[in-house]
């Protein structure tokens, strides 16, 4: 059984005002809330604005006052998970979006579940995955349930049934770019270079743009001993996202190497 605050709106609208914690169209919206407390609309404007400055425990609360009101609401529930991940309690998102899958089972919450379950290695993940394709979804839902099935196997170890998940969600979405990238990773623990560079390689002409699949190209490389290619994939990293400084780092190693 899920519990809430007994905090009143109104108690803690007169704490923030009082002290001005609130910038002043935060403010100006809970004196309106103050004014219409019954406004559903006005107090999801509060909570998205809560939610843009990263005052995640403040929008809970405030969720929590919309769920109090009407507890059987789907995206209620949807959106307390959303700001448990965001406020990095799992356990409160899991009941949370546990809440919304009881009101309607949508595959939008059964794989958020299902990928929570995921990272804690429980079961459970795959019997949500299981659920999702038996609603016969759309290819891009079966190939996020495959992906997470996935993500499952490879975090309990089995990642020879991973790789299996990874590319069975490939074929039935090209473009699932996390898909490639966790094989690669796979190969490249295991020290299989080669294989793991065919799917760096594929993910860079899925998606030229993402330096991640560069990057690992570039590691394939050096270990290879290809150290020119190797030093133009990190400089083609680098360019993409100079926060990147283990490329540029690499460079350097290389270069270094070298004289």
């Amino acid at each position: 059984m899920l519990t809430f605050s007994c905090n009143s709106p109104k108690d803690s609208d007169d704490k923030a005002n009082k002290t001005g914690v609130y910038p002043g169209f935060v403010q100006e919206l809970m004196q309106q809330i103050e004014r219409f407390p019954d406004s559903t609309a006005l107090r999801v404007q509060l909570i998205d604005a809560m939610d843009s400055l990263n005052l995640t425990k403040e929008a809970l609360s405030q969720i929590d006052s919309l769920i109090t009101r009407d507890s059987g609401n789907y995206g209620n529930w949807f959106r307390k998970g959303e700001l448990a991940l965001r406020n990095t309690d799992t356990a409160l998102a899991i009941k949370s979006f546990s809440s919304a899958a009881a009101i309607y089972s949508s595959p939008d919450v059964l794989l958020t579940l299902a990928n929570l379950y995921a990272a804690q290695k429980n079961k459970m993940s795959l019997e949500l995955c299981d659920k999702v394709t038996a609603q016969k979804p759309d290819r891009n839902y079966i190939a996020h349930s495959y992906y997470i099935a996935g993500l499952y196997y490879e975090n309990i170890g089995n990642v020879a049934t991973a790789i299996e998940k990874f590319n069975a969600c490939i074929q039935k979405n090209y473009y699932y770019l996390d898909a490639y990238l966790e094989v690669g990773w796979i190969y490249f623990d295991q020290q299989k270079y080669t294989a793991a560079i065919e799917f760096f390689e594929t993910a860079t002409a899925v998606k030229p743009t993402d330096a991640r699949a560069h990057y690992w190209t570039a590691k394939c490389l050096e270990k290879l001993g290809q150290s020119d290619k190797a030093i133009n994939a990190y400089q083609l990293a680098f360019n993409l996202d100079n926060s990147l400084s283990e490329a540029s780092e690499a460079i350097s190693r290389i270069n270094a190497a070298k004289k």
